[in-house]
């Protein structure tokens, strides 16, 4: 259906509704479309590292079979707090073409304009106003949830936040108003800009979800803002995202969080050809989801699963057949290996999973991370760009295979963090086999103040290590640049096989490195050598840095 031959005498929604019941194909011709509230479906939603809650849906998408949406040269612009599109439970559905934009912002930009007499007053872009002292940006009941102002410094000249800058948190309270500016108490003594990316708004309306999928194409889509996640697919099966777009339009900053997020999908994911700038998190953030399991009473009749993270109630990938991985808490090796005979949900923040009792561990201890090994995906990232704001280029977890090949990152963490959670986020678990090869890693990790250490890092996140287990199976790391002052460029931990050849190292002073002073996601300190290795029963090094300009 051409949207423009039939929403003249329906709403958005109903227009929506009615494509996708009649024909295999919703078509936005070019040029802007305006999206208000008043024609969206409301529908209350739980999407996987955002917050749940009531979301007026624009292009709502249910239980379809083969069916397209393309706008190529058409941008949809939405006024006030919009989930864009939301697909649930849909197969072979792609998407292709479309840009995303907002009128609102949910990451604003702001200029220091001058300090005086204790207050710090500054011109605020976009729609705001001053109401009981505090700032008011859409005017809704989700305005400013969380109470806080985040104030990001940011370089003109660079386009992103310097690195050797903190962002400033303040309570939005006693704000005054005067001659169109902004005042606050006056904490910017430190910093050294007089731009900002202010973020003020939790992760309520990402800009394209998908849940439930299978087989999901996307080709060509482009966010330029959101609150939240840019794309959120979770519960899904073989992906391809091709050519997706995340980077700021008319704003400093992006989406407010993650540019690409996937959670507890299944089979086969693809992400190429991509390019992604300005999102103040991670840039691509890729995980399965460990639950606790729990019985009513320890040792009783009924077993379930519990979610871990606020962020992951509402969201659970499991079925009857598949297998849970019992770990340890600590150390997170696995020693159970268990049936799901069948499910029922009980409510957001657990199932109820029918187990033979009689196979279970006498080793399990109420709350120990369960892992659904069929959600552990193959993975793929190729000649894809990522430089994000603030956070780290690629997170991946809990993974079967993992390639990340002709990639260009600068992050102000790690451009590739390789992890493993079950003590607050609960994004799981181990990766089996990682290839990264043929990247550049341009300056990566170069903020002064980061949970991280190295460019490029295997960090599972345990209180201790077991003799004679590695988390993680196998890595190799070759043909790769790293453009970078002197550091370590690599640390591994608790990796069975490391192999590190032919890499180059590029000596680059422009974004100096100093240790860091507080504890992180790292083991090493300002002596560790350039390839840091701990707990790995194997370790294959040759060839590497051969074309550095100075002998590290």
């Amino acid at each position: 259906m051409n949207i423009s031959d039939f929403i003249i005498d329906h709403s958005f929604a109903q227009t929506v509704a009615e494509a996708s019941r009649r024909d295999k194909m919703l078509f936005f011709p070019p040029g802007e479309y305006h999206i208000h509230p008043g024609v969206c479906t409301k529908r209350y939603c739980y999407f996987s590292n955002n917050d749940e809650g009531v979301k007026d849906i624009a292009i709502l998408l249910e239980d379809l079979d083969g069916f397209t949406v393309s706008g190529y040269g058409a941008t949809l612009i939405f006024h006030g707090r919009i989930s864009p599109l939301c697909a649930f439970r849909c197969r072979n559905l792609k998407v292709k073409g479309l840009s995303i934009d907002f009128e609102d912002s949910f990451v604003s930009d702001a200029d220091l304009v001058r300090r005086e007499n204790g207050i710090a007053w500054f011109r605020f872009a976009g729609k705001h106003q001053v109401r009981d002292g505090k700032m008011v940006f859409t005017d809704d009941f989700y305005n400013n949830l969380g109470g806080f102002l985040q104030f990001f410094p940011y370089s003109r000249e660079l386009r992103e936040i310097p690195f050797d800058a903190r962002s400033v948190l303040i309570a939005n309270q006693n704000v005054l108003w005067r001659d169109g500016l902004i005042g606050f108490m006056d904490c910017f003594g430190e910093s050294k800009s007089d731009a900002f990316i202010v973020k003020h708004e939790l992760r309520l309306c990402p800009g394209l979800v998908f849940d439930g999928c299978e087989n999901l194409r996307l080709k060509d889509v482009t966010v330029h803002h959101a609150a939240g996640m840019g794309f959120l697919i979770q519960n899904s099966e073989n992906c391809e995202i091709d050519g997706a777009v995340v980077e700021p339009r008319g704003r400093r900053a992006s989406v407010s969080d993650d540019a690409l997020h996937i959670a507890d999908c299944r089979g086969a994911i693809l992400v190429k050809n991509c390019r992604f700038s300005g999102n103040l998190d991670d840039t691509i953030n890729i995980h399965g989801v460990f639950r606790k399991l729990k019985s009513r009473i320890p040792g009783g009749k009924m077993y379930y699963l519990e979610a871990g993270h606020y962020q992951q109630q509402g969201v659970f990938n499991v079925k009857a057949g598949d297998v849970l991985e019992l770990r340890n808490r600590q150390t997170g090796e696995p020693y159970n290996r268990i049936e799901v005979k069948s499910i029922q949900p009980i409510n957001k923040a657990m199932i109820k999973v029918d187990l033979d009792e009689s196979e279970l561990s006498e080793r399990f201890i109420q709350g120990d991370p369960a892992l659904v090994l069929g959600t552990m995906a193959d993975l793929t990232i190729l000649n894809t760009h990522c430089s994000p704001l603030n956070g780290r280029g690629i997170l991946a977890s809990g993974l079967k295979n993992l390639l990340i090949s002709g990639c260009t990152i600068h992050s102000a963490h790690a451009g590739v963090f390789i992890s493993g959670d079950h003590g607050f986020w609960y994004e799981s678990g181990p990766v089996e086999k990682t290839v990264i090869e043929n990247n550049t890693f341009d300056n990566c990790d170069y903020s002064l103040y980061g949970p991280t250490q190295e460019p490029l890092a295997v960090f599972p996140e345990l209180d201790k290590l077991a003799e004679d287990f590695y988390y993680h199976d196998s890595i190799t790391v070759r043909n790769n640049r790293f453009r970078a002052a002197r550091r370590t460029l690599i640390s591994v931990m608790s990796t069975r096989e490391v192999n590190v050849s032919d890499n180059e190292w590029e000596l680059d002073d422009r974004y100096p490195f100093v240790p860091r002073q507080e504890a992180g996601y790292h083991f090493t300190t300002a002596d560790s050598p350039t390839v840091a290795i701990l707990h790995c029963r194997k370790v294959i090094s040759s060839s590497n840095w051969k074309e550095q300009r100075t002998e590290p």
